[in-house]
């Protein structure tokens, strides 16, 4: 069995993932000591997602990289990065005498390298779906170093779909993942830009090329 460490917890309803950076800003008592504990200890907290008011059984690992800023009331604005994955073997209300709560961790490992058949028709479809939406992602997407995670929050998932996502256990599963939600958002993205299309027309004349009239010589 993995090595099971207890570990500060911070249920929250977001889903993060490996790599991602999230910012926060943290008001609560219990919170706002363990970002103290975490500035001055170095000390790591889990994430663990909640999902239809449910607490769920894997999160995400996390460090503090900046207090951006302190409020006169012990506010914060934070930034952390996520550094791992983590299942929840049992939850504990309170630890080691604070007011925050904590999981018995054990760590996940995921080493699986995806295929690039599949990543070339993701990177091909994601394309596809920015075009028709005119839009981008706040953080430019780095192909030659991706993993399936980098798209986790771009292709219109849920937080429960993020959630089911995350607990995908081979990178190519995720891939294959997120080309089925990319081809169902396009199909979505193109009735909807029709559909605008007929909202906006105004009595013009339509001219339907010889290409578009099927089967009539």
């Amino acid at each position: 069995m993995d090595k099971v460490l207890k570990i500060p917890v911070f249920p929250l309803p977001v889903v993060v993932f490996p790599d991602e950076e999230i910012r926060l800003h943290i008001f609560e008592q219990r919170y706002k000591q363990l970002i103290q504990d975490c500035s001055d200890t170095g000390l790591v907290f889990a994430i663990l997602p909640i999902v239809d008011d449910r607490i769920q059984e894997y999160g995400t690992l996390v460090r503090l990289k900046e207090i951006v800023k302190t409020y006169e009331d012990g506010r914060f604005d934070i930034r952390l990065e996520a550094i791992g994955q983590v299942k929840n073997v049992a939850l504990h209300n309170r630890w080691s005498g604070k007011l925050y709560g904590a999981i018995d961790a054990q760590a996940i490992d995921d080493i699986s390298i995806g295929d690039q058949e599949l990543l070339d028709k993701i990177k091909q479809q994601f394309g596809v779906l920015c075009e028709i939406n005119q839009a981008q992602p706040y953080h430019s997407i780095l192909w030659e170093q991706f993993r399936s995670y980098k798209l986790g929050h771009y292709v219109g998932f849920t937080l429960k779909e993020e959630y089911q996502f995350s607990t995908l256990k081979t990178e190519n599963e995720r891939l294959q993942k997120l080309l089925n939600q990319l081809e169902l958002m396009i199909a979505q993205s193109t009735t909807r830009k029709e559909w605008l299309k007929n909202m906006n027309m105004n009595g013009e004349f339509r001219n339907f090329g010889k290409e578009s009239i099927k089967g009539i010589s």
